[in-house]
């Protein structure tokens, strides 16, 4: 049995979680961990907001003028033992012998800065060198992140860097109710993600106007997600958008909801300038709404059909009619999506736990 301890603190932070919340809440899940011989152990400053995992949960408890990340934490590592510690969520603490594990989900900090709130910026440049330093293996959720990070560590074996793809399933159990009242009554097109710069959601509102222009379809577009930073220019581009009635901004909704809407769209669209990994994407092609995406994150790892990449080397990214006219395509076409090929939680997992026994007992 390896005994894994992992820093949980993002889910008592995050009321309504997204993106990193809901990866390590999945790797807590109760049904994944039969899948190794894995004890896993949250750590955390307090227990408020934790939900829905059944994992034992340590609270080390903050003290004031005494910082919990530097040294609150490696003194709990320092005396308790556990044979591996997992920080997923960028950062690792200093000192101590037991190996450690780092997950970097994404490194638009490093390759796009300008979409990065300046603090965040700050605070991943000074911590993650010293993740690298600390880190026995660094966990990145696609090739694209991969190839950044060995930049930033160059002294890093390709080998200790693995790719470990997020699961699509993380939804399978809410059905959606064929006769439950829909989220919107209309057809539409779908987006989830904050509203933020990096998603390009100025992009996406010029090509919906586009496919209402070229085939006067009397689809709708839904966004879905929270009000995000630095996205000003966004809301000028929507306030004057000739089709404005047409465009549903729900912010952020409830799982249940959410499925309703995957499996209502016509279509998944995912213009982001930049993905870590693009979770979006993966759980709608799950609950069988293609997606067209651009060139970034997982969707450039994954051949699957009803997943359609808009090549950047053509020049299709950033070409408004190029996604028009694939949008147009598959609403002439539907096509039926195999959820076979798609990652689920409980192959993420199973990489993790061989990694969690990899790095306990020394393995090279």
């Amino acid at each position: 049995m390896t005994t894994v301890a992992m820093d949980v603190r993002i889910l008592s932070q995050q009321s309504q979680p997204t993106g990193i919340a809901q990866y390590i809440a999945c790797l807590l899940a109760e049904h994944l961990r039969d899948c190794g011989e894995i004890t896993l152990y949250g750590l955390s400053y307090t227990d408020s907001i934790i939900k829905d995992v059944q994992v034992p949960i340590t609270v080390i408890r903050r003290r004031k003028g005494i910082p919990w990340q530097s040294i609150l934490l490696p003194w709990h590592l320092r005396v308790h033992s556990y044979d591996v510690f997992h920080g997923p969520a960028f950062s690792l603490p200093p000192w101590g012998s037991i190996p450690k594990i780092v997950t970097i989900h994404d490194t638009v900090f490093y390759r796009m800065p300008e979409f990065v709130r300046t603090d965040t910026v700050k605070y991943l440049k000074r911590m993650l060198p010293r993740s690298f330093t600390e880190a026995s293996r660094i966990i990145v959720p696609s090739r694209e992140v991969q190839s950044d990070v060995l930049k930033m560590a160059p002294w890093f074996p390709q080998t200790h860097v693995p790719v470990i793809s997020l699961g699509a399933d993380r939804l399978k159990d809410l059905i959606a109710d064929p006769h439950s009242p829909r989220v919107v009554d209309v057809p539409y097109f779908l987006h989830v993600g904050t509203i933020e710069p990096r998603k390009n959601l100025e992009f996406l509102l010029k090509v919906f106007a586009q496919v209402i222009e070229m085939a006067k379809v009397p689809h709708h577009l839904v966004l879905v997600g929270a009000n995000g930073w630095n996205n000003e220019r966004f809301w000028r581009s929507y306030e004057q958008f000739a089709y404005k009635d047409r465009v549903h901004i729900l912010g952020y909704v409830s799982d249940e909801d959410t499925v309703k809407l995957y499996h209502g769209a016509s279509v998944y669209l995912a213009p982001s300038h930049y993905e870590g990994f693009g979770l979006g994407s993966f759980e709608a092609l799950w609950q069988g709404c293609p997606v067209i995406s651009s060139p970034t994150g997982g969707a450039s790892d994954h051949h699957i059909l009803g997943l359609y990449v808009l090549n950047a080397q053509e020049g299709e990214k950033n070409d408004v009619e190029a996604w028009a006219a694939k949008i147009l395509e598959l609403l002439a076409h539907p096509i039926e999506i195999d959820r076979t090929l798609l990652p689920t939680w409980e192959n993420t997992y199973r990489q993790h736990a061989s990694l969690y026994h990899e790095v306990a007992h020394g393995r090279k």
